[in-house]
């Protein structure tokens, strides 16, 4: 009996019965057990076709769960692009928005770089047009230059020198020109004016007057005078010259003359 105890779809129960009904009547068991066989198994089947409309009704819904999921979440993507789901692409998504916000502060930094250099870059060359610029207004003095007041005139030292240095080999009676020559030294950053000097070729038995000008802020000036003549015997040319300064101060500066006698 158990051998025979398999399953049996309602279809084929049906047969079963249609089959046994098709039979000569027999007695009444038999008609009782057909009939309550059929209604057995039609009861069963009713349950089990409620059973599986409830599971269809069931994966229907699912079905229709996840066509909503999936469709919000393409909704989702569509209104963030950068965002997407499953298989690990947060983290993707995450490190290129990471990346993506360190390339945007570098090249933010070389922007601003480049703006610097350009500003600086354009404001060497106003100022180098405006220093260089023909027929330009001239550049303002440092700062310094304008604060720094003027100081007036005054010669601070005379520094003198003899051409030639030596007469010694030259024969007495020989025409001969000895030229000195007077630098003067002023103080620096003056405001300029004339030095009036006497000068002497005979150590200042005679002196006969000069001057020279200085511009403002000048500090050295020179002035040559000579003696022509011929060597006299007696050797009293040529003689010791210097200056003797009388303005804006005075000063007298040393005496030179060229070494040596005449022969």
């Amino acid at each position: 009996m158990a051998e025979k105890d398999e399953f049996f779809l309602p279809e084929d129960v049906d047969r079963q019965i249609e089959s046994a009904s098709q039979f000569k009547e027999g007695d009444r068991i038999d008609a009782r057990a057909l009939a309550y066989l059929r209604s057995f198994y039609q009861a069963d089947a009713q349950q089990e076709q409620e059973s599986l409309d409830r599971i269809w009704n069931r994966i229907a819904s699912a079905t229709f769960f996840e066509q909503d999921t999936q469709e919000s979440e393409k909704e989702l993507a569509m209104q963030n692009p950068h965002m997407q789901y499953g298989g690990g692409t947060m983290g993707n998504s995450r490190e290129s928005h990471s990346r993506r916000a360190s390339l945007m502060q570098r090249l933010g930094v070389l922007a601003a770089a480049v703006i610097l250099v350009a500003l600086v870059g354009s404001m060497a060359i106003v100022f180098y047009a405006a220093r260089h610029t023909p027929g330009g207004t001239a550049s303002p003095p440092p700062t310094s230059t304008l604060s720094t007041a003027r100081v007036p005139l005054k010669v601070t030292s005379v520094s003198m020198s003899v051409t030639p240095g030596s007469i010694a080999n030259i024969s007495c009676g020989a025409n001969l020109t000895v030229t000195y020559t007077a630098l003067f030294h002023v103080a620096a950053n003056s405001v300029g004016g004339t030095v009036q000097f006497e000068y002497t070729v005979n150590n200042g038995r005679g002196q006969t007057p000069a001057s020279i000008t200085f511009s403002p802020g000048q500090t050295i000036r020179t002035y040559t005078f000579t003696w022509r003549g011929a060597l006299p015997v007696d050797h009293t040319y040529p003689g010791p010259g210097g200056v003797q300064v009388t303005s804006p101060n005075q000063l007298t500066s040393q005496l030179v003359a060229p070494t040596g006698m005449c022969s």
